[in-house]
């Protein structure tokens, strides 16, 4: 045998070889991986290195070889051979049922890997739930949802429990010391007056009906882990803001839940699935569980309440105060500050008792002249009337009659300058200066009657009064101060 043939016919076995090793492997080992099939890459490196190695002989093998057994199998792996692994990368990424690759007979369309899972932006917008749990308490509550006002200003959330008139709302609104509104959601307003404030709930009648649906207590205790809804209406918020939560510890004294609300929703009611209320709103916790106040002993006390219950807070509110002012009187300007004591009665007439201290200071070239002003008291009567703005703000404005009692102490030194020896003449002789200062002290009540005017806004307070003086007018007095009031 020359050694032509010689090589001729081992390139034929060596082909032969190649094509029978796909034939006998199993499926798992013919199928390329995804990440091979989308690079185009071959599964086996050894075909992909021998393949182009002797191109025109390994046509020939094939010829003289036994036909395989399957012919899809061995165009694959011809394609193997002869392209250099392009046959590997043609082939489909998964086999069908039968154990043939899908689509291997489609030689026109390459085989693209694609991902099944749809990306987030392709996900539809969550359909609205009307029939909710959290929508069914919506509806049935806010009916019975109002807004409790203290001067004008939101204090408190409440709802109608037993009766359109009976409200119950946080333990701040029983603090409110001045007018109380309530307010339904509708738009609906009126006077209340506050007849219980215990265990962190006031409860208030209102002074005319405002359309309020009311709540139905729930007399069990909830178990562990029911579900409840806490329902509020925070600042600025234009309906109800439903949360859902379950129950983490219940008795007869303490409620907790998971159930988040936002602050500004206390007094709201926490209700069961059914709409009934099975506790009020406290504070809320700054994350986890919150605590609320069973509802059990509060209906109690609602249906002991009558319509004419009398307010419990009392007829007069006593206030603290500090302004500073500039008083003008007989031609001086004085500086000072005064501390007040108030006392408020039936929230409309104000009693004042201004105790201050006012003094001044005038020095001139030759003379200084010091003033001081002590005013021992000034007592006043005024009549309160109240504004209130959008979003919850209110101002007041008080007029008011007064009487003041002065004590008034004037201190005058002057300085003059003249020869220390009076008997030196000054054409013939060298005489020395001297000063002398002469005192002059004046003593002096003065009573007068006073007018004037407060403008308030919250704790902010701007005032003006004018003394007159009946005797001499040019001594009218002024005085304008600014300050707070609690």
């Amino acid at each position: 045998m020359t050694s032509g043939s010689s090589a001729r016919q081992t390139l034929r076995w060596a082909a032969l070889l190649l094509l029978a090793a796909p034939l006998g492997a199993p499926a798992a080992a013919q199928e390329p991986t995804r990440a091979e099939a989308a690079a185009g890459e071959p599964a086996d490196e050894e075909g992909a290195e021998e393949g182009p190695a002797e191109e025109g002989p390994a046509e020939e093998g094939p010829a003289n070889a036994p036909p395989p057994e399957d012919g899809d199998a061995s165009r694959g792996a011809a394609g193997s051979v002869e392209g250099g692994g392009d046959g590997a990368a043609d082939r489909p990424a998964a086999d069908g049922p039968d154990g043939n690759a899908e689509g291997a007979g489609d030689a026109t369309t390459p085989n693209a890997v694609t991902d099944p899972t749809p990306t987030l932006g392709a996900l539809p917008a969550p359909p609205a739930a009307p029939g909710s749990p959290v929508a069914a308490v919506a509806e049935r509550v806010r009916p019975a949802l109002a807004i409790v006002r203290c001067q004008g200003a939101r204090w408190s959330v409440g709802f109608a429990l037993g009766a359109p008139t009976t409200i119950v709302a946080s333990g701040e609104a029983g603090g409110c010391r001045r007018e109380l509104t309530v307010e339904s959601l509708a738009g609906e307003r009126t006077t209340a007056r506050n007849v219980s404030r215990s265990g962190g709930v006031t409860l208030l009648v209102l002074d005319e009906p405002i359309g309020l649906t009311p709540l139905e207590p729930r007399g069990a205790t909830p178990a562990l882990g029911e579900p409840v809804y806490a329902v509020g209406v925070p600042g600025g918020a234009q309906a109800p803001i439903v949360t859902q939560g379950a129950v983490a510890f219940a008795d007869e004294r303490r409620l907790h839940s998971d159930a988040p609300h936002p602050r500004g929703s206390e007094g709201g009611p926490l209700v069961d699935d059914a709409g009934r209320v099975v506790a009020v709103l406290r504070e809320p916790a700054d994350g986890g569980v919150s605590p609320s106040t069973p509802i059990a002993p509060i209906a109690e006390r609602v249906a002991g309440l009558v319509p004419t219950a009398e307010d419990v807070r009392p007829l007069a509110y006593p206030g603290f105060g500090l302004n500073l002012g500039a008083v003008w009187d007989s031609g001086d300007r004085l500086l000072g500050a005064a501390g007040l004591f108030s006392a408020d009665f039936l929230d409309r007439f104000v009693i004042a008792l201004e105790l201050g201290g006012y003094a001044n200071t005038d020095r001139g070239a030759l003379a200084r002249r010091v003033r001081r002003s002590l005013y021992v008291g000034t007592v006043s009567l005024g009549y309160r009337i109240r504004a209130t703005f959008g979003g919850g703000r209110s101002a007041t404005l008080t007029p008011q009659l007064g009487f003041s009692i002065a004590y008034d102490r004037s201190e005058v030194t002057t300085t003059t300058v003249g020869l220390a020896d009076p008997t030196c003449e000054l054409e013939t002789q060298s005489c020395e200066l001297a000063e002398t200062e002469t005192k002059t002290e004046t003593e002096d009540w003065r009573y007068r009657p006073s007018a004037g005017v407060r403008l308030a806004a919250g704790a902010f307070e701007l005032g003006y009064e004018v003394y007159l003086d009946l005797d001499e007018i040019g001594d009218t007095g002024h005085r304008l101060h600014v300050g707070f009031r609690f």
